[in-house]
């Protein structure tokens, strides 16, 4: 029995090119461009400008390195060739480098093809070091964290010099005429708490080194000391509570109605009923949304909760009033409460719902069988 002839793919699909490897490129270059030019006295500015151009097609970016490195050593300028090293890529003066090169074969060129290999190496060098200065000041730039450890030693600093003029102050009402942030309220409970700790160890007396530190003082002025100390910790408790529940509330950040919509699904129109959905972005703040299910013969009325309209989430009609919203079966004749709700003006349509008697679940929920039939503002 004969093998069948294997049938051919009808989708083929895009013919790869073959692809050219470095070698390949070279002997094709080579044989339109030709050797390396030969040396010149004074070249024409076409032959110059031809020279360079065999020196773009056919050179590699290491043989190029490899030119200006040798004409840099060849004139004393190793400091020069040093820097070279470092400077990227993207930043080395190719062309700079061809001219090297014409010139270590003996070319003789004018003093501004020679003066363009100095500026061009300028160049290259201060591109190198304007990064290293950037990457400096990058280093140097404060951190969050550094600002915050700044502005405690700040207000510590603060509290120190209040309590050195030896008047009576709340630091409940320091803190608040100040606006401090409530997460400093914190480190100022614990840069005192070890004070008030000592203040305590050295009254009871049971730590020699201790009682001696504070012989200087009286009983009576360790207790009012103590009382101090423990008023100012009292106070930044108090005051981080307060704040954090006075904090206000970080705004939500608005959303994109294409955001919104990207999973909202919804039938674009019925062939049977001959209608088509509304534009969904018009439905998001609206104050009314009527839609028709196709497949259970239903309608329904969404109506906006407040002045902020209706709004979508995932597949889901949100921010409705469950009260007036409200979803009924058409019966028998849906093409006719389809038409009253498209046609109908906005104070008719207040009566359309009492109108069909059997009442459904809300459908809230819009899917593949729901048409958007109108949107009322």
């Amino acid at each position: 029995m004969a093998k069948s002839a294997r049938r051919q793919p009808l989708n083929k699909g895009k013919i790869k090119k073959p692809r050219i490897t470095r070698n390949e490129s070279y002997l094709m270059n080579l044989k339109y461009l030709g050797d390396e030019p030969d040396t010149m006295e004074n070249p024409t500015s076409s032959q110059y400008i031809q020279a360079l151009n065999w020196y773009n097609y056919m050179a590699t970016l290491d043989e190029q390195k490899e030119w200006l490195q040798t004409y840099l050593k060849q004139n004393n300028r190793d400091l020069e060739a040093k820097r070279l090293r470092s400077v990227n890529d993207t930043w080395f003066p190719t062309t700079a480098a061809h001219i090297a090169r014409m010139l270590s074969r003996g070319w003789i060129l004018d003093k501004d093809k020679i003066d363009f290999i100095d500026k061009s190496l300028n160049l290259s060098i201060n591109k190198k070091q304007e990064e290293k200065k950037q990457e400096v000041i990058e280093k140097q730039k404060p951190s969050i964290k550094d600002h915050v450890k700044e502005k405690r030693s700040e207000i510590i600093s603060e509290i120190e010099g209040l309590i050195d003029d030896g008047n009576k102050f709340s630091l409940y009402d320091w803190l608040k005429s100040n606006e401090v942030a409530a997460m400093h309220a914190q480190f100022i409970i614990e840069y005192y708490k070890p004070i008030l700790v000592e203040l305590c160890e050295a009254h009871v007396g049971k730590d020699p080194q201790l009682k001696e530190g504070y012989s200087h003082l009286k009983k009576k002025q360790l207790d009012e000391l103590i009382k101090f100390y423990h008023s100012l910790i009292a106070d930044a408790e108090r005051y981080g509570d307060v704040a954090k529940k006075v904090r206000k509330p970080r705004k939500p950040r608005p959303v994109s109605v294409e955001k919104k919509l990207k999973t909202f699904k919804y039938q674009k129109e019925d062939a049977n009923f001959k209608i088509a959905s509304v534009n969904p972005e018009k439905l998001i703040g609206c104050q009314e949304l009527w839609t028709f299910n196709t497949k259970y013969k239903m309608i329904t009325v969404l109506r906006a909760a407040d002045r902020g309209g209706l709004d979508v989430k995932g597949t889901s009609i949100i921010n409705y009033d469950e009260k007036t919203s409200v979803t009924k079966r058409t019966g028998r004749k849906p093409e006719v409460f389809v038409k009253k709700v498209m046609e109908t003006g906005k104070i008719g349509l207040r009566k359309i719902m009492d109108e069909m008697k059997v009442a459904a679940p809300l459908s809230y929920r819009i899917n593949e069988n729901t048409i958007l039939l109108r949107i009322v503002n």
